[in-house]
């Protein structure tokens, strides 16, 4: 049986401390009862305790399998240790008693497990239980000369419950903050990790490559020598020149991504024009409605910006293929004032009219290696490091008739 006493849950927490708090009481009672006051009401008292015992009893077998619960029900539980401790403090003595500050304790657990609206609510709860223990319970056995010490006491509790739970939140809130920033950069360490380890995987394949190719390339050369005009010589130029050229493009890419390199800027026209070219010799049968800005601008000249963009075209291409769909929506749109430091941005919006993205993987894809039906979803991730490190943004989205959309985010040169 699975008891929630787990660090790192909150219930847990809640129910052992509870635990702890009804041995004490059942010490400090029985101490009392023994050498210092022999009046107390011992059948009300261990009535209460009881009760709380039973309840306490009731909360395990509840949560027994339950690694988490709703703010509401930690409200409940912490309603129900203010309502033990006012009735059993009702019977101790009332306001006057020295552990009527224990009242302080659920507001503190409040602060950090429940959201602010709830901290409130608790809060409350204490200061109206604290106030029914000032007012309506007798101490005339006190004297008369304990009402000003009394009446203290009640404003120095309501100053501690407005401090302490206001510190307390702010704190807690500072720290989740904090914790969702450091998931964050795990996450983006994590993704760069996975891209610095997919362009090793590259670079050590291309320069194993480069060997081989030279080395045909000089075979070719003496059979064309020996055979100039055996067609299969002939055939054989255009791919080795292929190689050569992808090889020699990928030193420059290299070299254009090395620290504090010179990247130049290009025209959108451009690079729309390229784009487009590279669809239409792979997916001649795609129809690309567009919708592009009458005034020209300039966008980054970096290599790797083209291959990032057409990986989005070729997913959408795909996501077309599956329901024979050939119609592929795009939209350019230049925002006057960027997200950050007011800059211009330009957004390229993409939709497909396939069947969209898994819910699962819509919140994955893009910055982790997923399986998809066409493979890991490398090319999706390495567009987004590629984005990213042009200072831009990728959003993926399924539409809410058909397809899915992809939106990029660049800034403007």
């Amino acid at each position: 049986m699975l008891i929630n006493f787990s660090p790192n849950s909150a219930l847990g927490q809640l129910l052992l401390l509870r635990s702890i708090a009804i041995v004490l009481q059942l010490v400090l009672v029985l101490i009392s009862l023994w050498f210092l006051d022999k009046n107390l009401p011992e059948q009300p008292i261990f009535t209460v305790i009881a009760l709380e015992s039973l309840f306490q009893l009731a909360s395990i077998y509840a949560y027994r399998k339950v690694s988490d619960v709703s703010p509401g029900a930690m409200v409940m539980q912490l309603v129900a240790d203010i309502l033990f401790l006012t009735v059993l403090l009702s019977f101790l003595g009332g306001a006057s008693n020295a552990f009527v500050s224990l009242l302080l304790l659920p507001c503190i657990i409040a602060a950090v497990t429940v959201p602010p609206r709830f901290v409130v609510f608790i809060s409350g709860a204490a200061l109206a239980a604290y106030g029914y223990l000032y007012t309506v319970v007798p101490m005339h056995h006190h004297g008369m000369h304990m009402g000003q010490h009394l009446l203290g006491m009640l404003v120095n509790f309501i100053f501690m419950v407005i401090v302490t739970v206001t510190i307390v939140t702010y704190l807690a809130s500072r720290i989740q903050q904090r914790e969702l920033a450091l998931a964050k950069s795990r996450e983006k360490q994590l993704q760069q990790e996975q891209v610095l380890a997919l362009g090793s995987a590259a670079a050590q394949v291309t320069h194993q490559l480069a060997t081989p190719i030279a080395h045909l390339n000089l075979l070719l050369e003496e059979l064309n020598e020996d055979f100039p005009e055996h067609p299969a010589v002939q055939e054989m130029h255009a791919p080795l020149i292929q190689c050569k050229t992808q090889l020699d493009g990928f030193r420059a890419q290299t070299e254009l991504l090395k620290p504090h390199a010179q990247v130049n800027k290009q025209s959108f026209d451009t690079l729309w024009q390229q784009l487009h070219e590279l669809m239409t010799l792979q997916f001649p049968e795609q129809t690309i409605a567009c919708q592009l800005p009458a005034q020209s601008f300039s966008v980054s000249g970096d290599p790797m910006l083209i291959p990032a963009l057409f990986n989005l075209f070729v997913n959408a291409a795909k996501a077309n293929e599956k329901c024979s769909a050939s119609r592929l929506e795009v939209s350019v749109t230049v925002s006057e004032e960027g997200a950050a430091g007011g800059r211009k941005t330009w957004s390229l919006s993409i939709r497909d009219l396939g069947p969209g993205i898994d819910m699962d993987k819509l919140a994955l894809i893009g910055k982790s290696v997923v399986d998809s039906s066409s493979g890991l979803g490398m090319a999706l991730l390495l567009s987004h490091a590629t984005i990213e490190r042009l200072e831009g943004t990728l959003h993926l989205s399924n539409h809410q008739s058909q397809g899915a959309v992809s939106v990029v985010t660049l800034p403007i040169v």
